[in-house]
């Protein structure tokens, strides 16, 4: 028997904050919200958060996403209390910013090579 990989789990100090956060700033749908534990779905893969008193995020793994448009991304984070980390860069294969959540949890953004803002990722 092997072990099938369910969810990727962030504690958090405020489950509905964060559950905003990911569901207002980068689309993703709720599956399941309460103040101690909340699911949301990220193109398949679940986002789970569970609540947890003076939580930092600062050991976190970091979420990447593919976005269409990183700048306007970054912004609809920064208002709903995310920061920039460094600047927005323009390697070879797009364009790649990083985000620190409320929580302290990093989340990577990558606008891939060829992608104009409001177009739709083919992947």
């Amino acid at each position: 028997m092997s072990a099938e990989f369910k969810h990727i789990m962030l504690m958090v100090n405020d489950v509905m904050a964060a559950v905003k956060f990911y569901s207002e700033g980068l689309g993703l749908a709720i599956k399941t919200a309460s103040p101690g534990w909340a699911e949301l779905d990220a193109g398949g893969t679940t986002l789970a958060f569970h609540a947890a008193e003076g939580s930092s995020g600062s050991d976190s793994p970091i979420l990447s996403f593919h976005v269409t448009d990183v700048e306007a991304m970054v912004a609809s984070l920064e208002s709903l209390g995310a920061s920039l980390e460094g600047r927005i860069r323009e390697p070879a294969f797009g364009k790649v910013a990083a985000v620190r959540t409320p929580d302290g949890h990093l989340v990577s953004l990558l606008q891939p090579s060829g992608l104009k803002p409001g177009t739709a990722s083919h992947h």
